[in-house]
């Protein structure tokens, strides 16, 4: 057996040697075969090695995100604000007028806020999930071994596992658990996960401390909306999530036959101009929330106002 072993091993090296000289395609197959060998003798011996504990980089001052799929992930780098989309269509034979749009503070909160909002809608639906320093994450050896290098918060991904589950995840975000953990003070201050808070925007988080948490710990997320949804479902969704109409003595009458706001009593205003504009508003809990939908014919979501 030994003798034989030594053979195909010598039959495996020369026969390296010779296709790597045949160029491009040679050097290819020589890597591929490689590859598959080991692939070939790692396969029993990587269920045996344990799995690498990770922990959040320090830095981290969002919850990490995982999700069941990696298009997830891509969707929501790839979000695109529709205000840019068309900004990017208007400008696009005028490259320095562009430039100056796309490097502008506005143009990357709109960017941010849509791929905040595709995050948001991902965690509603069960495809995505948020977790935080502490958390029990852990990914297989040859996984992480194979991602540890990624820069932090480069999308890079790796397949990493949480409560019995398999999610994907960038590896960017996670270092390897040590046996000295990094203390929490040491931390970056870390926002408390958007499933269980009312933020609804992506400015670093303030620090907040026990009593002033306890004292807004009643207070539920927003229902997370996509531009352009119709607010008809919209309203449903609020009502379903207990937010009650708010009827104004001050606000604008509805016309006759404007879909925008018939049998909506929470419409404060409805412009028929620009962007045509209505805002409308809500109550729950002694939490307030107006929102904005633009559009002549039918009202689409647009932001939440102020």
């Amino acid at each position: 057996m030994k003798n034989y072993l030594a053979t195909k091993w010598k039959s495996l090296r020369a026969w390296s040697s010779t296709t790597w000289r045949q160029g491009h395609i040679g050097k290819a197959k020589v890597v591929l075969a490689w590859y598959g060998l080991a692939v070939v003798v790692m396969a029993p011996i990587a269920p045996l090695i344990p799995d690498v504990k990770l922990e959040l980089r320090p830095a981290m001052t969002e919850p990490a995100l995982l999700c069941h799929q990696q298009q997830s992930l891509d969707e929501i780098v790839g979000a695109k604000d529709v205000t840019n989309q068309a900004l990017q269509e208007k400008f696009r034979h005028q490259p320095e007028v562009l430039g100056r749009i796309m490097t502008s503070d506005s143009y990357m909160q709109r960017d941010n806020w849509a791929a905040y909002q595709e995050r948001m809608r991902k965690i509603a639906r069960g495809q995505c999930r948020e977790v935080t320093h502490g958390d029990p994450v852990t990914a297989g050896s040859m996984e992480w071994q194979s991602s540890k290098d990624a820069e932090p918060l480069k999308p890079k991904r790796m397949q990493v596992s949480y409560q019995g589950q398999k999610y994907w995840a960038y590896a960017g975000q996670w270092q390897k658990v040590t046996g000295n953990t990094v203390a929490s003070q040491d931390h970056a201050p870390l926002m408390i996960s958007r499933k269980s808070s009312d933020r609804d925007d992506r400015s670093a988080p303030p620090v907040v401390d026990k009593s002033q948490a306890q004292s807004s710990s009643h207070r539920r997320p927003v229902p997370p909306f996509a531009r352009n949804e119709s607010y008809a479902q919209v309203r449903v969704v609020l009502m379903r999530d207990g937010w009650q109409p708010v009827v104004s003595k001050d606000a604008d009458q509805c016309m006759e036959g404007d879909t925008r706001c018939e049998g909506r009593p929470e419409m404060q205003t409805c412009s028929g101009s620009g962007l045509a504009m209505c805002r409308f508003r809500w109550q729950r809990d002694g939490q307030q929330l107006t929102i904005c939908t633009a559009g002549e014919e039918q009202a689409m979501f647009h932001s939440i106002c102020e």
